[in-house]
């Protein structure tokens, strides 16, 4: 791999106005999260036709160009499985790869897997076999090995030309204006942020309390969440999940309470007296404003009927469009729908298989099967 290596403000505006000259760059990202809430950026690999870049991030400080480079509407930005590169260049630098094409999606709109590696992609196209080994070395730590380097040189220069041929046959399929809706939901996926009072929602097992408990769970996963974001810790190394439930169900009182319940050592010392105090205000809260119990989807009296029903429409859609039932729903798709409907969730958008190219083929199927029920 003829790459090139840098680390300084100069050399990154340089190549990303050559970059930019082009109608179309392929990117990747290396990163490390392990005990973090965001993913901590190791390097970025970046390739034009021309130019193979390794962009080493820890020494620069004017991004100023390369986010100029993402934000250019005259520039496709080529990424594979890119749902955690987007995740690390919006936290990174508060923008997303616009316009942006993924190539394992554009390959399930040619009739492969929805989840097609990018190895078995480079094996299908170029009969080469890549060595995945570096794929969880440190990308933080410095220096860089050669083989780090080449492996992830490697993940941008076989992209590029590959990307172009999937456009080709998802257009000869006639599938081009799926594959970018497709492309955009990705996107909207990741600008939905989920907001810390709503996060209590998400805590498994939480349909099985009481609305006290709920008030308790609401003000332990709303305080977790935010201090998860403000430390830039993963939230189970805050409170593990499994426990922060214990709490809401038992609501203690005391931090040998929470001794008892079984939370280790770290979270009573740092988190024992705030989980205390905040369990004492959901004990406090008036009865009128506690929370709703929250139903458990599989348990509404409808849901298998539903279920069913979607499902055997999303078959009959598969036989008539040529679309695999895999790409066209997922059961997470599916629950979207019946929670929203049945409003056990709050929706920030209109669920996935309702709008989109799924819309234009589900929606009226769907709303006919909701509306009988």
């Amino acid at each position: 791999m003829n790459y090139t290596l840098i680390d300084q403000n100069d050399q990154l505006a340089a190549v990303c106005e050559k970059a930019r000259q082009h109608a179309a760059v392929a990117l990747d990202t290396e990163f490390v999260r392990t005990r973090t809430y965001y993913p901590q950026l190791g390097l970025i690999q970046l390739f034009d036709g021309d130019q193979l870049i390794l962009i080493d991030p820890l020494n620069i400080s004017d991004w100023t160009p390369f986010v100029a480079l993402l934000q250019d509407k005259q520039v496709t930005k080529f990424l594979h499985a890119g749902g955690e590169d987007l995740e690390v260049f919006l936290h990174r630098f508060k923008c997303l790869p616009d316009p942006m094409i993924d190539t394992q999606i554009l390959a399930a709109f040619t009739g492969q897997a929805l989840s097609w590696g990018f190895a078995s992609m480079v094996m299908h196209f170029n009969q080469i076999e890549l060595d995945k080994s570096e794929s969880r070395t440190d990308w933080l730590a410095r220096p860089l090995t050669e083989r780090q380097c080449e492996y992830a040189a490697a993940d941008v220069a076989y992209l590029l030309p590959i990307a172009h041929q999937l456009v080709a046959q998802t257009e000869e399929a006639g599938n081009m204006a799926a594959a970018l809706s497709e492309c955009n939901m990705l996107c909207q996926r990741r600008l939905d942020v989920l907001q810390p009072e709503e996060a209590w929602r998400d805590i498994t097992n939480a349909w099985q309390l009481r609305p006290r408990q709920l008030a308790a769970l609401q003000r332990l996963a709303a305080w977790r969440l935010n201090l998860a974001r403000q430390k830039d810790m993963a939230v189970n190394f805050v409170v593990r999940e499994e426990n922060l439930w214990k709490v809401a169900r038992f609501m203690p009182g005391s931090l040998g309470e929470l001794d008892h319940l079984g939370l280790n050592g770290h979270e009573i010392r740092f988190h024992g007296k705030v989980m205390v105090a905040l369990v004492a205000e959901a004990q406090a809260q008036d009865e009128a404003t506690l929370p709703q119990p929250l139903p458990n989807l599989i348990d509404h009296p409808h849901y298998k009927q539903a279920f069913k029903a979607i499902k055997a429409l999303v078959q009959q859609v598969s036989e008539e469009s040529g679309f695999s039932q895999e790409l066209l729903a997922s059961r997470r798709q599916i629950n979207q729908v019946l929670s929203v409907h049945w409003g056990l969730k709050k929706a920030s958008r209109t669920p996935e298989l309702q709008t989109g190219w799924r819309g234009d083929l589900l929606k009226a199927g769907i709303d006919e099967i909701l509306q009988a029920l």
